[in-house]
């Protein structure tokens, strides 16, 4: 399969990658939300691509460059396929919820982030690498700030302080 780095969808997800890595620098709580926002779009389009057109997720066989990931792909993923996504849309979900909490959940929905964005580089285009990288970067510039309250906790302060 013939790779397309001038694809609008790989800039697209690249230049918001980017985007989402200067906001979580400078604004971290929207950062977050913006990567919530991609862990459950991505869990929705990978929920829907499964059911609609399970085949399609072949593809990443023949774009990896990692042997290991070929042979994962083209054997026992092959034969399972919604079985698997169904867990990765589950596994997106729950850190996409769980980075707009605080504490110990956000941290390791945060982690968790990581390591699957690490997890996915090795797709090559077919996770329109380099944007994972720069995604887990967001998540680990975020892993590092301090933040005291989540997400649902300031959207309650300001609803409660909303004029009437």
């Amino acid at each position: 399969m013939e790779t397309d780095y001038t694809s609008t969808p790989y800039i697209i997800t690249n230049i918001i990658a980017i985007f989402t890595a200067i906001i979580s620098m400078i604004r971290p709580n929207i950062g977050r939300v913006l990567l919530s926002g991609i862990f459950i779009g991505a869990a929705a389009f990978n929920g829907f691509t499964a059911w609609k057109n399970p085949d399609l997720y072949l593809l990443f066989g023949e774009l990896t460059t990692s042997g290991l990931y070929r042979s994962i792909i083209l054997g026992p993923f092959s034969r399972h396929i919604e079985l698997y996504i169904s867990i990765l849309v589950c596994y997106q979900v729950l850190v996409g919820a769980f980075l707009l909490y605080n504490g110990k959940l956000m941290k390791a929905a945060m982690l968790a982030g990581t390591i699957f964005l690490l997890g996915i580089a090795p797709l090559g285009i077919g996770s329109a690498f380099p944007a994972p990288l720069i995604l887990a970067t967001s998540l680990i510039i975020l892993i590092r700030r301090k933040i005291e309250y989540s997400i649902y906790e300031g959207m309650g302060r300001k609803i409660k302080h909303f004029p009437h």
